[in-house]
């Protein structure tokens, strides 16, 4: 019962602050708020609004391979730190390449830190447990002679 629930409601939550991470990740290093909007409720307004739509376009983007890849760790039981980190850096750099033209350095470095961010937390959140709900063989008795 615990393997389903895991299915259900782990897997997807990481998926969503994997998306959330990245998203901060994006987002943060253009963020700029002027000292004269204090408390100002549309700029913050326009951040939160700024920030959801971003995590909904990175968790549009990453999706397919995303999922794909929860797919192989979770049947193979990989739950590596540097397999999910390392898989978040080429998602974030095959996303920097993505848009045709040059693009701005710091917007590319962005991307990949993205990346590595969304990795970083899925595995904090459901990517330590991959495999778990596979049984393990057990080593056979010695023979008896």
């Amino acid at each position: 019962m615990i393997q389903v629930l895991r299915f259900l409601f782990l897997i997807p939550t990481g998926f969503v602050l994997a998306c959330f991470a990245a998203s901060f990740a994006l987002l943060w290093p253009f963020i700029d708020i002027p000292a004269s909007a204090g408390v100002d409720p549309f700029v913050w307004t326009e951040l939160v609004f700024g920030f959801f739509a971003q995590a909904a376009q990175v968790g549009t983007l990453a999706l397919v391979p995303w999922g794909l890849f929860m797919v192989l760790t979770e049947a193979l039981g990989q739950r590596s730190l540097i397999l999910h980190a390392a898989a978040g850096l080429v998602g974030g750099f095959a996303a920097a390449r993505i848009p045709p033209g040059a693009g701005s350095a710091a917007l590319e470095t962005a991307m990949i830190v993205a990346g590595l961010a969304f990795g970083l937390v899925y595995w904090i959140v459901a990517g330590h447990g991959a495999g778990r709900w596979r049984r393990r063989p057990t080593a056979l008795p010695p023979p008896q002679a």
